[in-house]
């Protein structure tokens, strides 16, 4: 999807017409369309870090703008009962379960080869209720228990592709002039994120805790559909550990992850950002 509008309200005023009109379009969109069942990602509680997104410029649409709302695409491989790494996931069809997650938005510095997270310009924490990935369905994916088949598509998959979205649009942010952001996701899991929960009740169920079976898509190879990544073989990771990054090192904070071997080349964060534009128009009316 690469822009749609809508018509928010209508004003007039004595001696002619102004219609005010606040128009919701797409800066920047690496979400394929339609979703496949699930796609490429890493979890913190699996890659050991705190804080993983990307950087980007805006598509010509976002131009003095304010933010909207931000799409990130998740990927769940929780199993209400067993895993899929023992093939016996069981979920009920419909399941979830309640996870709060914090939505980062960053200014950028540097320049290419230098990109580097500036102000933070708005964070927001919301829960959701993220489905369970299906039940496994070996008679359908070939003898292979540990996988689910996405009927949509007929592909069998390990996880399930979420998308949650985040409004932003009360904070009436406006966008950076140089037309970048960093868009980051973080949440805590039981040895990770921001602040690592450690051991509860659901680490010693079949199934494990919810939370450190969900990951955030790394995946554009569906394609790069509006705006361009700061750094097409990077992307922004605040790690813990470091053999777990590109680069073989590991913070302090927020930065790129990129090496010399282009080992996120092809694999972004499924991101989409969209903002309001507003313009009055005015036209000749019959006041004095």
């Amino acid at each position: 999807m690469r822009c749609f509008s809508m018509i928010l309200g209508l004003a007039i005023v004595v001696g002619g017409m102004a219609t005010a009109s606040a128009q919701t379009q797409t800066g920047y969109n690496t979400i394929p369309k339609p979703l496949p069942g699930n796609v490429a990602s890493e979890g913190p509680e699996a890659y050991a870090f705190s804080e993983l997104g990307d950087g980007f410029t805006l598509g010509a649409a976002a131009a003095g703008a304010t933010l909207s709302q931000v799409t990130v695409v998740m990927s769940s491989w929780a199993c209400q009962t067993g895993n899929w790494t023992a093939s016996n996931c069981v979920t009920t069809p419909g399941a979830t379960f309640s996870q709060s997650i914090t939505v980062n938005v960053y200014s950028v510095t540097g320049g290419a080869g230098t990109w580097a997270p500036g102000t933070s310009l708005a964070t927001t924490t919301q829960t959701f209720n993220i489905p369970y990935r299906p039940s496994s369905t070996p008679a359908q994916c070939g003898g292979d228990a540990s996988r689910w088949l996405n009927k949509k598509d007929g592909v069998c998959y390990h996880g399930l592709a979420v998308p949650i979205s985040v409004n932003f649009s009360g904070s009436h942010l406006a966008l950076p002039v140089n037309n970048k952001l960093i868009v980051t996701v973080a949440y805590n899991t039981t040895n990770y994120g921001p602040h690592p929960i450690g051991p509860t009740a659901c680490n010693t169920t079949s199934a494990g805790c919810p939370y450190d079976s969900l990951n955030i898509s790394t995946d554009s190879n569906g394609g790069i559909f509006t705006g361009l990544p700061l750094d097409l073989n990077g992307i922004f990771v605040n790690y813990t550990l470091p053999n777990t990054s590109c680069t073989g090192t590991a913070g302090p904070g927020l930065a790129l992850d990129v090496a010399a071997t282009p080992c996120w080349d092809g694999f972004h964060p499924e991101i989409q950002v969209q903002v309001n534009t507003n313009a009055t128009h005015h036209t000749k009316g019959n006041g004095p």
